[in-house]
């Protein structure tokens, strides 16, 4: 995103985040050579009772600097979204910014703190202010160029992080891991050729309108097996990454235990091979809270807390493909237009 004016730019967070953020500080990356808006972070903005920033705050602001260091930014904007009193919280939040931004090496640069704007919500009409005390009305962000790109491309900018978290939240009774193993023994004898294949079904729409609870049981059985969900991995990269997304969505909200984890951490995945870094946090967390020793998620959760960019993480992607082959699945097409795709 090239940015022309502040307004321009705090109406264009909401499809940068992928939700309407609130009580929130967000981090955006700045190339001052292409005045493009590069990775972004986002953190809640804790309070304690006399408004200052709560330590978990500050410990949570330096990890995204840290982050963003890593991604190569060496200026950022700071964003600030609340609608509550900062008299005690807006210098504490600077100072801690810079604090972090001063570099530990004399080989880097400091991280630059371009300047820190101030608005109680992202709307169409609302006043912002920044700390050199100018300030503006924002645009609507419905109709800011981002978000249109957004939608064109077919991404969903909840209004809220909550709408997003539902996406994953449990839903029903659920399917555990013993129906799961049980289903793919009967309806598959625990073929992992065959388990994939009804997983690519299930993805590209060769199913009933609705999944039935043998459905998940059966795609959730098939999860289990690690050569199936690798190879699933690669679905991310193919022109029905959305549905797959979609589908490993809706498992991860019907089932329970280790097989929930599997479903949350494709979903991770996915997010992350796009560059979603909400969805794909929202996922690890749903993944590691079904199974604490979920070991996919515990890698991924490990690259994602040390800033691997996505296009490293598309080399294990790349592994699913041949994984795919070896079980005789042919997926579907590459997405040429990802550009992690290869």
């Amino acid at each position: 995103m090239k940015i022309d004016s502040v307004g321009d730019l705090l109406a264009a967070v909401p499809a940068l985040l992928g939700f309407y953020p609130d009580h929130s500080v967000v981090l955006l990356a700045h190339d001052e050579v292409t005045g493009r808006i590069g990775a972004t972070a986002r953190i809640d903005l804790g309070l304690t009772k006399a408004g200052d920033l709560r330590k978990d705050c500050r410990r949570h602001l330096g990890e995204a600097v840290r982050l963003l260091r890593i991604q190569g930014a060496d200026r950022v904007f700071c964003v600030v979204v609340d609608d509550r009193p900062l008299v005690r919280a807006t210098p504490a939040l600077l100072q801690v910014l810079q604090q972090h931004a001063r570099s530990r090496s004399l080989a880097d640069p400091d991280l630059e703190i371009e300047d820190v704007m101030l608005l109680p919500r992202v709307a169409a009409g609302e006043r912002w202010v920044c700390r050199h005390g100018e300030s503006g009305a924002v645009p609507d962000p419905e109709t800011s160029p981002v978000m249109l790109a957004a939608l064109v491309e077919g991404r969903t900018v909840h209004r809220s992080r909550a709408a997003l978290t539902d996406l994953l939240a449990e839903e029903g009774p659920g399917v555990v891991a013993d129906r799961c193993r049980d289903a793919a023994a009967f309806e598959a004898d625990d073929d992992p050729g065959e388990l994939l294949a009804a997983i690519v079904a299930a993805a590209t729409g060769q199913r009933s309108a609705e999944l039935t609870d043998a459905d998940v049981a059966l795609l959730g059985g098939a999860l289990l097996d690690l050569q199936v969900r690798d190879a699933a991995m690669a679905l991310a990269l193919t022109v029905i990454a959305d549905e797959a997304r979609l589908l490993f969505a809706e498992l991860a909200r019907r089932l329970r235990g280790t097989p929930r984890a599997a479903a949350a951490t494709l979903v991770a995945a996915s997010g992350y091979l796009r560059g979603d870094g909400p969805l794909t946090g929202i996922a690890l967390d749903a993944a590691l809270a079904a199974d604490r020793g979920y070991r996919a998620a515990r890698l991924l959760a490990t690259a994602f807390g040390a800033g691997l960019h996505p296009s490293e993480m598309s080399e294990a992607a790349e592994l699913g493909v041949a994984m795919a082959r070896r079980l005789g699945v042919e997926l579907p097409p590459r997405d040429a237009e990802f550009t992690l795709a290869g």
